[in-house]
């Protein structure tokens, strides 16, 4: 039998560990904690050992007042965004958190989530060019859900885990896009980071015009 590894009287940020309380739906043992503002709280070891829980929910707040983010399209993104991948009470929970998908750790502020990504424009939603990767500035964007769905669609028919790049002959890749039902191509690269590079070219060239 795997033997549990007690967190109790550990510290993670504002919260001291308490006990371990069992086991969620999802087979994470959770942990009731006790927060330096006095709240209980009960957090999914996962959680604690990653650093993306840190407080009964108090620190977002303070960080959240400090920052101005209420009615900001932004702030509505960023809240959902930390619960999904935080909370495993979540309805969306499964999908996210429960896959292993992260908010980075500068991100748990929303502060610096706005400043990275500004604000959103029109019907534009939060969008990861990964959908297999963490919440990052380098994998996330605003985006219509015209390109979200074209994101969706590539990445259901690609073997290579990158949208809109196939494998070829010889162990060479090649970029692909389509616009209006009309196919472009990349040339064929020996370097699977060469194919990923022409392939934001291409999004550029056709996706931004």
């Amino acid at each position: 039998m795997k033997r549990v590894y007690d967190k109790t009287g550990m510290v993670f940020g504002r919260l001291t560990v308490i006990a371990c309380v069992g086991k969620n739906r999802h087979g994470q043992r959770v942990w009731e904690c006790e927060c330096i503002c006095g709240n209980t709280t009960t957090v999914v070891a996962g959680g604690l050992a990653s650093g993306n829980t840190t407080s009964c929910g108090c620190y977002l707040k303070e960080r959240i007042t400090k920052h101005g983010g209420w009615g900001k399209g932004s702030f509505n993104t960023w809240k959902a965004m930390v619960r999904r991948c935080t909370n495993p009470k979540d309805k969306d929970y499964r999908r996210y958190g429960g896959v292993g998908i992260r908010v980075c750790p500068e991100w748990l502020d929303y502060a610096t989530f706005a400043k990275d990504m500004g604000e959103p424009v029109g019907d534009e939603t939060l969008d990861r060019a990964d959908t297999y990767g963490d919440y990052t500035p380098e994998n996330c964007r605003w985006a219509s859900p015209t390109v979200q769905a074209r994101n969706i669609r590539i990445r259901k028919t690609n073997n290579t885990g990158h949208t809109g790049i196939s494998s070829v002959c010889g162990g060479k890749y090649m970029a692909k896009i389509t616009v209006k039902k009309k196919s472009y191509y990349s040339k064929v690269f020996p370097l699977l980071e060469d194919a990923v590079l022409a392939r934001k070219d291409l999004e550029l060239k056709y996706w931004s015009a």
